[in-house]
């Protein structure tokens, strides 16, 4: 991000294509159309952005331009899975919102609950899983599942049936997963999310 230096000290300067190309090339740049200028600014973004980027041990998704197909959905599914990709959602494993809890999964109660857990392996889940989530079995940065709005609609299903990361208190967890199949997947999908679904 650039910066101007004013009276009240640094503040942030609007990034647009003239700011930043006026910041490296203070000299006008001679027979550049307009989708050329983009274009490098775009470049210069990115190459800052992953620099920037935070180490992939700890967040494995690269930067990118372009919206995430995901962020199609209504707003609640939309956070539900920034946070827990980001790993700072409600799952057991992702203590920052609450560190007296053990980071055993809370559905299993055997293993600790990160997003991988969550979503693939937890037995406890398992007739949710293959209910929602038949052909799913990653939910790396390359998964198939971030670019496919079938499969992007079964995850969010999971995650309603299952009520998994949502905050405590939010929805009491439902004694068995066939409850919970039937109980929350029946909730109503904005009309944003189906927009989204017949342009995919």
């Amino acid at each position: 991000m650039l910066f101007l230096l004013g009276p009240d000290g640094l503040s942030p300067l609007p990034v647009t294509s003239q700011h930043l190309l006026g910041e490296i090339y203070p000299d006008p740049l001679p027979g550049r159309s307009h989708p050329q200028l983009q274009l490098i600014c775009k470049t210069l973004l990115m190459k800052e952005w992953v620099e920037a980027a935070p180490d992939q041990s700890r967040y494995p998704y690269a930067p990118s331009l372009k919206p995430h197909p995901f962020m199609g959905l209504d707003k609640f599914d939309t956070g539900r899975l920034h946070q827990m990709r980001s790993g700072k959602s409600y799952l057991r494993a992702h203590p920052s919102w609450d560190d007296d809890l053990p980071s055993t999964c809370s559905a299993c109660d055997e293993a600790p609950e990160p997003f991988e857990h969550a979503i693939i392996h937890c037995h406890a889940k398992r007739p949710a899983r293959s209910r929602h989530l038949q052909g799913v079995s990653d939910i790396g940065p390359k998964a198939p599942v971030w670019s496919s709005a079938p499969l992007l609609r079964g995850l969010t299903h999971y995650i309603e049936a299952m009520a998994t990361a949502f905050p405590p208190g939010m929805l009491s967890r439902p004694t068995s997963s066939a409850d919970s199949v039937s109980s929350l997947s029946s909730n109503v999908v904005s009309f944003g999310y189906f927009m989204f679904l017949q342009e995919s």
